[in-house]
C-alpha cells in the first residue's frame, strides 16, 4: 500500500489495496469511508468495545479474551493475510460474524461497520511501519 508519509494516519486510511472489493454474493463490496480526527477517535472507540478484547488493542488477535475462543481470532497485523482480504469480506464479517465472532448487522451502522473496516486497514498499516523500524505520531 502506498504511503506518502507514513505519519499521516489519513494517507493509511485513504489508501486502497490490490483488488478491492468482493465478487462474491454474499459479500458486499469496497464502500470506501474517510477516517481522520475526531471520526478516527470515535471508531477507535468503537473498535476498543467490540473488537479490542479478541483482536488486541493493536489487531495482533492477542486480547484478554482470545485464549478462551475456539479459534485464534484474525490478526490484522498479519500484512500477508490482510493483503488477501478484501474490504467487502471484512465488511461482511463484522455484521454476520463468524464463529466464534459474533455479529455486528443488527448493532452497528453500515457507516460504523465501513469504518472498522478502514480502522482495520489502518492497524495492519500500522504494524507494517512498527515492523520497519518508524516512529509514528500518535
Amino acid at each position: 500500500m502506498p504511503v506518502s508519509n507514513p505519519d499521516r494516519i489519513g494517507d493509511l486510511l485513504g489508501a486502497t489495496t490490490n483488488g478491492v472489493g468482493c465478487s462474491s454474493s454474499r459479500k458486499e463490496d469496497e464502500k470506501p469511508v474517510s477516517l481522520t480526527g475526531e471520526k478516527l477517535s470515535a471508531i477507535a472507540k468503537l473498535y476498543d468495545e467490540k473488537c479490542a478484547s479478541c483482536h488486541g488493542d493493536q489487531g495482533a488477535s492477542n486480547g484478554p479474551a482470545a485464549k478462551a475462543l475456539s479459534k485464534e481470532p484474525a490478526n490484522f497485523t498479519d500484512s500477508k493475510a490482510m493483503e488477501r482480504t478484501k474490504e467487502g469480506e471484512l465488511f461482511w464479517k463484522i455484521g454476520k460474524g463468524r464463529a466464534p465472532m459474533p455479529g455486528y448487522e443488527a448493532e452497528l451502522s453500515e457507516t460504523d461497520r465501513w469504518q472498522l473496516v478502514r480502522y482495520v486497514r489502518y492497524l495492519t498499516g500500522r504494524s507494517q511501519y512498527r515492523y520497519l523500524g518508524v516512529k509514528r505520531a500518535r
